[in-house]
């Protein structure tokens, strides 16, 4: 009395809303329901398998939603043994229970009775309230538990796919020619060298690659490609600027308090530190030709103007600035040669400075503005100025010093003059440009390449750096 009811027997069960009713289970020879509301899909006495097919949600007038039913045989499932009549037990909760099968929770309503809904008397409605909500509340829960179980294991499969991926060789991407197998290119990058920090200038010469660091120059070996030696340079001002090679030295100038400093590329040593005459702000830059080094700025000094720059004349034999020339606008690089200096200005001109008369000798317009990330190079026959915002490279003739062509390129920022041609660093990538036809001759655009702030070239190896490394890069391998 007042305990649970044990399981029917025979080939009755309950009927829900009638305590104690029975009703004969439905046979399998009819697959459809009957016109009376009886389920059916029920297989023979004795077979020893229940067979329950799913059905759509359905909404029970006057009542609670049902609990949940498991479906036995689905897939994810566990058999149940089968009772002592053949049937498999049926758990606590009723009828209807969670239905897992290719891993998804399904719900399945129990099905309608013919006398349920003639029985069913306000004592059954008032039983079916009474039915606990932490039933449906814990079917809810299992539904969400199991969906964000498939997502994460769908999420874990993907970054385990992306992490293979990243550790495959590096290439540049392949060459399909109908008829032909599938080449792949080498990725031009050979070498990375990390320069503990970020990277403010970088020339090469004198058998190595100079790169500029917060407060030192960091030698890089080409044969080995690490860093052998690291020079502090301003240690009690600031930092260096800027570095170039020649003139028998490796020469760095420091803002403050204004001084030119000069490392013997033999033994790694500072051998000369020469004043400037005044403190150096703005874009400082350095290059050095045969016999003199020069140092564009904007500063405080004789040669100042108000809306322009200085280009300091330095001999490196006596030690001292034999020129302080005044520009008529800012300058934000300089290139040297035999005959001179020219100076690349944020307005948009270059400025061709008379190494005998150490004065503006001509003015030329580029087009501009130019910005303060361009810069410009002399060599193979040409001037070369880096145009970002226009995305070209001009070349100017120095004998004529008039425009010779404007070479599309892409955002160029940064280039060099090697032997081979014209290196520079754009939007596209890493690009060099046929001096002999004035056009893109090849280009690489690795996403470090892409990245790079500055380019430098010498003794068969190109060198682009990012923040804190640099990237050695094959010319051999950068191809049309």
């Amino acid at each position: 009395m007042g305990g649970r009811r044990g399981p029917p027997e025979g080939d009755e069960r309950h009927l829900r809303g009638l305590p104690g009713g029975r009703a004969p289970r439905p046979t399998p020879e009819d697959p459809t329901p009957p016109d009376d509301g009886q389920p059916s899909g029920e297989p023979p006495e004795g077979s020893g398998e229940v067979v329950r097919p799913l059905r759509p949600l359905r909404v029970v007038p006057g009542g609670m939603a049902p609990p949940l039913r498991v479906i036995p045989g689905g897939a994810g499932t566990t058999p149940r043994p089968a009772g002592p009549d053949g049937q498999a037990p049926q758990p606590a909760g009723g009828d209807g229970q969670v239905a897992v099968e290719g891993g998804l929770a399904q719900l399945a309503l129990p099905r309608p009775e013919a006398g349920a809904a003639a029985g069913a008397g306000a004592g059954a409605r008032a039983r079916r309230r009474g039915v606990p909500r932490r039933r449906l509340v814990a079917a809810v829960l299992a539904l969400v538990v199991l969906a964000g179980a498939a997502l994460t294991g769908r999420v874990v499969a993907d970054r385990s796919r992306e992490r293979t991926a990243s550790t495959a060789p590096a290439t540049t991407g392949a060459t399909a020619t109908p008829g032909r197998p599938t080449t792949v290119r080498p990725a031009p990058v050979v070498a990375t060298i990390g320069t503990g920090g970020f990277s403010q200038g970088m020339a090469a010469g004198a058998g190595a690659l100079w790169v500029v660091g917060s407060d030192q120059i960091n030698r890089i070996d080409p044969a080995s490609d690490t860093v052998t030696a690291s020079i502090p340079v301003g240690a009690t001002g600031s930092g260096p600027a800027s570095v170039a090679v020649g003139a028998g030295a490796v020469w760095v100038p420091v803002a403050v308090p204004g001084t030119l400093w000069g490392i013997n590329p033999g033994t790694n040593k500072v051998t000369s530190r020469i004043p400037l005459d005044g403190p150096l702000r703005g874009s400082i830059s350095v290059s050095a030709g045969h016999d003199a080094v020069w140092v564009a700025c904007c500063g405080q000094g004789p040669g100042a103007s108000a809306s322009g720059g200085r280009l300091l004349r330095v001999d490196p034999r006596r030690k001292r600035v034999v020129a302080d020339i005044a520009l008529p606008a800012s300058p934000v690089a300089v290139a040297a040669d035999d005959a001179g200096a020219w100076v690349a200005t944020a307005a948009g001109q270059v400025l061709m400075v008379s190494g005998r008369r150490n004065r503006v000798a001509a003015t030329i317009d580029a087009g501009g503005p130019l910005g303060f990330n361009q810069t410009i190079a002399v060599g193979a026959g040409g001037v070369w100025l880096a145009d970002p915002f226009d995305e070209q490279v001009v070349r100017i003739d120095p004998r004529t010093r008039r425009i010779m062509a404007r070479i599309p390129a892409g955002a160029v920022t940064t280039l060099t003059v090697t032997t081979d041609g014209v290196w520079a660093l754009s939007s596209l990538g890493l690009l060099l440009i046929d001096p002999a036809r004035d056009r893109v001759a090849a280009t690489a655009s690795d996403p470090e390449l892409r990245s790079a702030r500055l380019v430098a070239a010498d003794a068969g190896a190109v060198w682009t750096a990012g923040w804190s490394s640099v990237s050695r890069t094959a010319p051999a391998l950068v191809t049309p």
